[in-house]
């Protein structure tokens, strides 16, 4: 696997309400950052053209505006000049079908979206297309719970210290060189409770050294990114020692590493991706795993 760039090229996903706002903040902040081309996607039910295309009877003070006019509109409301450098698609059809076919033929090295939490209906909308965004993008895809008050300074890598957590750690350390990093590692020992607790906490440490290791002892892992780099090991729920790391260190952002087909992912959230996705506190990156050529 070749060393991963910084993204050239962003997707930002965006129903265009309110709870979309904070993606787009992060998305325009982050590709200020990487000087990255940011493209607004926005996806429409065929029923709204539709309308636009017969209904002739308005306001006669009304200039009834196209879908990328009204979008164009709302950005400059939003974000001022910054707009001006936006490229924005307006496409129809099914929302996650749509956008992975624009990010597949835009090249896009990211998709960042945002996430509904309060909106029964929006939850439902927007929760289901980000999910399948992450099952079938190649691309890593940042999901923006937080305003974009800073940059992403402090990140955690949730890992298994497979292929799949190593790319992870290696992508977001590319992406972001100045961040501290975490790799933390939530395991769950069956019948746990009946083990002498002197004895466990002693073989927790030896692997977790061990481990910690390994991992940082990979070829492509240099000495900069190991220097920068801790290793955590927890023992209990994955999905719940993760979600209370990221509260209790103020983390700003979680990624994940996901294999082929969600391997990864379904096995550190198990059935809880959904409410992970919703809840988590701060934002979180998915990253896809390449296999090894």
């Amino acid at each position: 696997m070749t060393t991963p760039a910084r993204p050239r090229k962003i997707l930002l996903a965006t129903d265009m309400s309110c709870r979309c706002d904070r993606a787009l903040d992060r998305a325009v902040q982050l590709a200020q950052e990487w000087e990255a081309e940011l493209i607004a996607a926005y996806v429409i039910d065929p029923a709204e053209t539709r309308q636009f295309r017969f209904d002739r009877t308005p306001a006669s003070w009304r200039r009834l505006p196209s879908p990328v006019d009204r979008m164009k509109w709302r950005l400059k409301r939003d974000l001022g000049t910054a707009a001006d450098t936006i490229r924005i698609l307006v496409e129809e059809g099914e929302p996650a079908e749509v956008l992975l076919s624009m990010a597949a033929r835009e090249g896009c090295d990211l998709i960042v979206t945002g996430i509904a939490r309060d909106e029964t209906l929006g939850r439902m909308f927007l929760g289901n297309t980000v999910n399948r965004l992450v099952r079938g993008s190649p691309a890593p895809v940042l999901v923006v719970h937080d305003r974009a008050v800073r940059h992403y300074r402090d990140i955690v890598v949730g890992t298994d210290f497979s292929e799949a957590s190593l790319q992870a750690l290696l992508l977001t350390a590319q992406f972001f060189p100045a961040a501290a990093l975490t790799l933390f590692h939530g395991y769950d020992v069956p019948f746990s409770g009946y083990l002498d607790e002197q004895d466990f906490k002693r073989d927790l440490g030896a692997m977790e050294k061990e481990l910690g290791t390994k991992f940082l002892a990979d070829d492509r892992v240099d000495s900069r990114l190991r220097d920068r780099t801790d290793v955590v090991i927890e023992h209990g729920s994955p999905e719940r020692l993760l979600s209370d790391y990221v509260e209790d260190q103020h983390v700003d952002l979680t990624v994940i590493g996901s294999h082929g087909r969600g391997a990864l992912f379904d096995a550190l959230i198990g059935s809880t991706a959904k409410n992970l996705i919703e809840t988590l506190e701060g934002d979180l990156l998915i990253v896809h795993y390449n296999p090894k050529e």
